[in-house]
């Protein structure tokens, strides 16, 4: 077997000039009274209202017939809401192509900026209108009944049915 191709490698790597080394910096989150935080200047777009209600949840793995289950745990002020109107603030994250929609998922980030993570399970919202919605990359207002799924499918914790859009305050 040949050694050239290890050759070659080594003096590329010798021949390559030094990378510069990159200098890391720690990010601090300024907070202020109320959480305001999350709306700061140059903060990730994010929605607050109704988000609050449902935040008290934990993910817990188990294995079961040789494969990972992700199972939700919620605080008991978030059982007390199942069944209940909620209204929430988000944006929208469409299921179909259509202008206008009755099924889609709700964020509390913004899914329009390319630099933001992407929404894990306590951020989204499945929700089912009875009017339809038109799509929109602003932060929309939806109440509904909401329904808590603790071993979904679909790994989506919160559903909103019969959701009616509200007016923008």
């Amino acid at each position: 077997m040949s050694r050239l191709p290890l050759i070659l490698a080594a003096a590329l790597v010798l021949a390559s000039p030094a990378l510069p080394a990159f200098e890391v910096q720690q990010v601090q989150v300024q907070t202020q009274p109320g959480g305001g935080e999350a709306n700061a200047p140059g903060a990730i777009p994010r929605a607050t209202l109704g988000w609050d209600l449902i935040a008290d949840v934990r993910e817990e793995q188990s294995m079961e017939k040789g494969k990972l289950r992700i199972k939700a745990v919620f605080g008991d002020k978030v059982k007390a809401l199942e069944g209940k109107e909620l209204t929430i603030g988000g944006f929208m994250i469409p299921l179909e192509q259509k202008e206008k929609s009755q099924h889609f998922l709700l964020s509390a980030l913004a899914p329009s900026c390319p630099f933001c993570p992407p929404p894990g399970p306590a951020d989204l919202v499945e929700v089912r209108t009875e009017e339809p919605v038109a799509f929109t990359y602003d932060m929309v207002t939806l109440k509904g009944t909401l329904r808590i799924s603790a071993d979904d499918e679909n790994g989506l914790y919160y559903r909103l049915e019969k959701a009616a859009q509200q007016p923008a305050s």
